[in-house]
């Protein structure tokens, strides 16, 4: 279809205005959305999860999200990653 693999996340959520504001994640082809550390030194970050039924990829659950920020887990060795499902 000619879309590209690393979308920002307004182009998979153009109604959620709060995904227009996440400028620092950002979606890996439809369904895994990725959240890099860009903080020197942190730890665990913010990540906007749109609404719908996400999964952490760190093994900590699944997410019933309503349009909500949830604080991640960030160590060294792990993006914080979440598998939309459907």
């Amino acid at each position: 279809q000619g879309l590209p693999m690393i979308r920002g996340m307004f182009f998979a959520f153009p109604q959620d205005e709060k995904a227009w504001d996440a400028a620092d994640q950002y979606m890996f082809g439809s369904d895994y959305l990725v959240a890099p550390v860009t903080e020197y030194g942190a730890r665990q970050r913010s990540v906007y999860l749109p609404a719908g039924r996400w999964q952490a990829m760190d093994g900590s659950g699944i997410i019933e999200s309503t349009g909500m920020t949830v604080t991640a887990a960030a160590p060294l060795d792990y993006m914080p990653v979440y598998k939309r499902l459907a």
